[in-house]
């Protein structure tokens, strides 16, 4: 079974970015070039996956997230 992908339309999936089988991207999220999601990701809504960053199969990951960015606080 061939699970398809779906990308929402006002989502941002830059060149490079490697997409794994059934990936699902919700309304709003970016995608950066050097980011890997596995098969069967979930990116729900306001996602962004940046850098060197690479999500495992399976992952459901909820809206306003920030993953591969430096964090805004270094303290």
């Amino acid at each position: 079974m061939s699970a398809e992908t779906n990308i929402h339309p006002s989502a941002v999936v830059e060149p490079g970015a490697q997409l794994g089988e059934g990936v699902q991207i919700g309304p709003f999220c970016h995608v950066g070039p050097e980011a890997r999601l596995g098969a069967r990701v979930d990116l729900k809504s306001h996602v962004v996956v940046t850098g060197q960053t690479e999500v495992g199969a399976g992952t459901v990951i909820f809206h306003f997230t920030c993953l591969g960015a430096i964090p805004p606080d270094l303290r």
